[in-house]
């Protein structure tokens, strides 16, 4: 597996995500305050604090990308450092922080060696480890992954991860149903393609090694860590295709994957999107 590939593809969509090309990062819509946090991110938030108030709280933003939720989260009045492995992502993390008013501090970090000696000043300093949607499925060791988290979390802080569900990753297509990825881990797989989850016609192409990571292996890997899981969330919508442009929104804005027909008039039931995993570092008390 080529993990430089996977570097070289992130950095270039941190140069293409919102400079106009996409509607899924908004820029001038966050600088002017339209924009919000997601759905689920925002209940997660919930899960971490009392009533999602995250003021004074220290967060880690784990793989930032070009930090729109560090932005939201600093708003929230959070002190917020961003962590990712893409030089121009953090580039852009600072610009746009700056742009709209809001300080985010920037850490080049491989989110697998955030356990070791070289991140120790960062160890036992966060109350919230966050992390959403796009994460683990590019990640080749879960285990080091969680390792991270912990490290970065004091005790009683805990990590919120909201991903992809393992189910929908799995589909390369859902009219016909082609199933091209598998549920738990296999070692990875390798894809190539075109354009951006943000813009499917964007002009580029890129070869990416990808990691399957199913819900008990994703559990699992967190109790290894010394990670007590507080809940685990399966969510059947979401007001964007997190693939990019696998579903249609429904009649009321949200979408949700559906297979098959359903019973008479009603339609198919929904298949879960997206997941929510709190888990909280222990305290040294117990």
């Amino acid at each position: 597996m080529d993990a430089q590939g996977n570097l070289e593809h992130w950095e270039r969509l941190a140069s293409f995500h919102g400079t106009g090309s996409d509607d899924y990062y908004d820029i001038p819509a966050l600088i002017r305050g339209d924009m919000q946090l997601g759905r689920w991110e925002s209940a997660g938030l919930s899960l971490v604090a009392p009533d999602g108030d995250v003021t004074g709280l220290s967060i880690a933003h784990v793989q930032s990308h070009i930090g729109i939720d560090s932005v939201h989260l600093a708003r929230r009045g959070a002190r917020v450092t961003a962590f990712d492995f893409s030089p121009t992502a953090l580039e852009r993390v600072a610009s746009i922080a700056q742009s709209c008013g809001v300080d985010v501090e920037t850490v080049l970090a491989d989110s697998q060696r955030l356990a070791t000696d070289d991140f120790a000043s960062w160890h036992g300093a966060f109350d919230v480890v966050y992390a959403t949607i796009g994460v683990i499925y590019w990640i080749r060791d879960l285990d080091a992954w969680m390792a991270g988290a912990a490290a970065l979390l004091r005790p009683g802080g805990r990590l919120l991860l909201i991903d992809l569900h393992p189910l929908y990753c799995m589909p390369d297509s859902v009219n016909p149903l082609v199933m091209d990825f598998p549920y738990a881990s296999d070692g990875g797989r390798k894809y190539s393609g075109t354009g951006s989850y943000a813009n499917r016609d964007a002009d580029f192409s890129w070869t990416t090694d990808n990691f399957a990571w199913s819900l008990g292996e994703t559990v699992t890997a967190a109790v290894k860590e010394g990670l007590r899981v507080v809940s685990l969330g399966e969510h059947l919508e979401s007001a964007t295709d997190p693939r990019g442009s696998l579903l249609g929104g429904e009649a009321d804005g949200l979408y949700r994957w559906r297979l098959g027909s359903g019973q008479g008039e009603q339609p198919a039931e929904p298949l879960p999107i997206i997941f929510t995993l709190v888990a909280q570092k222990e305290s040294i008390d117990g």
